[in-house]
């Protein structure tokens, strides 16, 4: 198993306090979408399942049964909840639903098959519905011996302060710049997408991964090119870009390079009326990837709203 780059302090802690015998039941993985949390989770859970783990460099051995079983997917003593994919409307559920949550516990609460230990992994706690918390949170105030439970969580806020209380919080941290493109090299990133690519990713990989897809690159390429002078970009241009693309691509990385592109302006406005109102422009752009989830905006003459009220403010002479 490849090691995973950075949140070294959660595995030391993880680690030292297996090896002492007083691990915690439930840790909790928290931090920005796309830093590598579900993986760091996974090799958490192979460290606690392994045979012959080493407690020096904290990680699992990769040769024992254990191990090999994990690696293939096949260790019966591990589980995982996520959200489910629906194939007849070709995308993923909104939620993680009660009927999930209960599965899972209820695999909690059986022996292991392998060894005393049984391990859980909850990826994207912050989705689980009100039932679904509900459920988990009793699994947390009743744990059975030998169970770790491993939740992942992105947006913290989300998740009940009663689970937040009985876990072992983690605070898992965006990759420094060393990290970001070692790990953008081992996924066979184009070098000339590397510059670009650390600079949208903010340190975390996950944002990013689109632009592994050659033609998201190079679309992502002439998305920048159009913002190169936005107060000049050719919005019928801009407008047919979007209206093919804002399916495919992140949203928040199309707005990302729209925030990127006027950083400079910005900064080198003259007035506080102009500065203000870019400023306030800019926010709505940076709201818009959410906007349209919780509004069922349709994203593309959405954010073209958003651009045209950023020229106009870039515009601005006084």
């Amino acid at each position: 198993m490849n090691k995973i780059l950075g949140h070294e302090h959660v595995r030391t802690a993880f680690g030292l306090a297996l090896q002492g015998e007083r691990l915690h039941h439930a840790w909790l993985l928290y931090g920005v979408k796309g830093i590598g949390k579900a993986s760091l989770a996974e090799q958490l859970a192979a460290l606690f399942l392994c045979e012959s783990p080493d407690m020096q460099n904290r990680q699992a051995c990769g040769q024992c049964h254990s191990c090999a079983m994990f690696h293939a997917g096949s260790h019966p003593d591990v589980s995982k909840v996520e959200r489910l994919y629906d194939s007849k409307k070709k995308k993923f559920n909104r939620d993680i639903n009660i009927a999930q949550t209960r599965e899972a516990l209820d695999f909690l609460a059986l022996s292991g098959l392998k060894s005393k230990r049984r391990v859980l992994m909850v990826d994207g706690a912050d989705l689980m519905n009100n039932q679904a918390a509900n459920a988990l949170l009793k699994g947390l105030e009743e744990p059975t011996e030998g169970s770790l439970l491993l939740i992942v969580c992105h947006d913290l806020m989300r998740l009940p302060a009663t689970i937040r209380s009985r876990c072992m919080m983690q605070a898992c941290s965006p990759l420094n710049k060393a990290d970001m493109t070692q790990v953008l090299a081992q996924q066979g990133l184009d070098e000339q997408l590397v510059p670009l690519t650390t600079d949208l990713g903010q340190g975390s990989p996950g944002r990013v991964a689109s632009l592994l897809d050659g033609q998201h690159a190079q679309a992502l390429r002439a998305w920048q090119d159009m913002l190169t002078d936005l107060q000049h970009s050719d919005i019928g241009l801009m407008r047919k870009w979007l209206d093919k693309h804002v399916k495919d691509i992140p949203h928040d990385l199309i707005a990302n390079m729209v925030l990127s592109a006027v950083q400079s302006d910005l900064q080198e406005a003259q007035s506080w009326q102009k500065s203000s109102t870019v400023y306030d422009a800019l926010v709505s752009v940076a709201s818009w990837p959410k906007e349209v989830v919780r509004h069922t905006l349709r994203p593309a003459p959405a954010l073209l709203a958003y651009i045209l009220q950023l020229r106009s403010a870039l515009k601005i002479r006084v």
